[in-house]
């Protein structure tokens, strides 16, 4: 095998692909990249088993061939080199790497070794997400997935089809983000895991359109020059329509920037992830307490729209910030069943920002 191409473009290839490699490896394998040289394009693969990832780029080719070689060493070589173009070329057991008068010789590994990767079998069902709205999706609702959830199916961002919007859902039994945009013509469903929706965002342009597919077992997301295959969670995703409250007698609008500084003063008192916050509603205002029996007491106030009885709840404020984050939005709805259920947030306009968080509340 021999080859060269463009240093820059391999370096973008080799640091994408290594968000699919395995850091701790248990099987010394999946440390590294499954390199082909082929016609007039160098094949970079890498895979943890759960993420199967190939990326495609130019090169020339003047010997075709495959070689298996260390990620995190080529990628730290092809990084630190100051040449425009990088040479790979294979003699025997070693590759040679050349970026201008830079020379390393690097161990490799039997390519025969590599993982097989899945592959779409025809006849499966398509669909396809512009990049700048799966990209989106993932952004408004992974922060809402657990890692390591007893119930695995929460370890994953549902992704489902229905009707002309697509649902992107998160949720950890505590709070539940849901963004459905309109969409046309997507009629899967598929629960892409934690790792795999962070080696999609490295990986998605705004701009290019996602064909998505699955199998069984995997779902297969493909774009300009790479394709994903991620490995499927098993079980049924829970039904979250069912818990998003259709009336709530109490209902502020409150703006977003405010409410956040607010959240973010009254908590200087309160440390850990876990960081209980009192709001009370009342007539066109909303109070915000924190008590902690090291620190003291923090008091707030922001002006809202309201009009009804007082109602007094208690919430992570954790929580409450990662959702507030998400929101374009100005103002947004602070909804409430009654103070033993949970807090729906919305935006102003639910049609022009399709986004909303449920949060439990906490024992008052």
């Amino acid at each position: 095998m021999k080859l060269t191409c463009d240093r820059e473009a391999l370096e973008k290839a080799l640091v994408k692909a290594k968000e699919a490699t395995e850091r701790k490896a248990s099987l010394p394998i999946l440390s590294n990249f499954l390199l082909e040289a082929e016609g007039d394009r160098l094949t970079v693969r890498a895979t943890d088993l759960e993420n199967y990832l190939t990326l495609e780029l130019p090169a020339a080719v003047l010997e075709p061939g495959k070689v298996c070689v260390n990620s995190q060493k080529l990628t730290d070589i092809v990084k630190g080199g100051s040449c425009a173009e990088v040479i790979l070329q294979l003699k025997g057991e070693t590759l040679v790497v050349e970026c201008g008068r830079s020379r390393y010789k690097l161990a490799t590994v039997d390519p025969d070794e590599y993982p097989e990767f899945p592959s779409p079998t025809e006849g499966q069902k398509e669909g396809s997400l512009p990049g700048e709205l799966l990209l989106e999706g993932i952004d408004r609702t992974d922060y809402a997935v657990p890692k390591d959830a007893e119930n695995l199916v929460l370890n994953a961002t549902f992704v489902r089809g229905k009707g002309d919007e697509v649902h992107f859902v998160g949720t950890d039994g505590h709070r539940l983000a849901l963004y459905k945009p309109k969409v046309e013509g997507f009629d899967l469903e598929v629960l892409i895991p934690k790792r795999g929706t962070k080696v999609l965002k490295k990986l998605v342009s705004q701009l290019e359109t996602v064909k998505v597919s699955r199998s069984e077992s995997f779902a297969f997301l493909e774009g300009e020059g790479w394709k994903l295959a991620v490995r499927l969670l098993e079980g049924e995703y829970p039904d979250y329509e069912a818990v998003i409250p259709t009336e709530t007698p109490y209902a502020a609008l409150v703006p977003t920037e405010e409410f956040t500084k607010a959240l973010k003063r009254v908590t200087l008192l309160v440390e850990g992830k876990v960081k209980p916050v009192k709001i009370a509603l009342m007539e066109n205002l909303m109070k915000l307490f924190v008590s902690d029996p090291e620190f003291g007491e923090a008091e707030d106030e922001v002006e809202v729209e309201f009009v009804g009885d007082p109602i007094e709840v208690e919430f992570n404020a954790r929580y409450l910030l990662e959702a507030l984050d998400h929101y374009d939005s100005e103002r947004v709805w602070f909804k409430l069943v009654d103070a033993d259920s949970p807090a729906l947030i919305e935006a102003e306009d639910p049609e022009r920002e399709p986004y909303l968080c449920l949060i439990m509340p906490m024992t008052l």
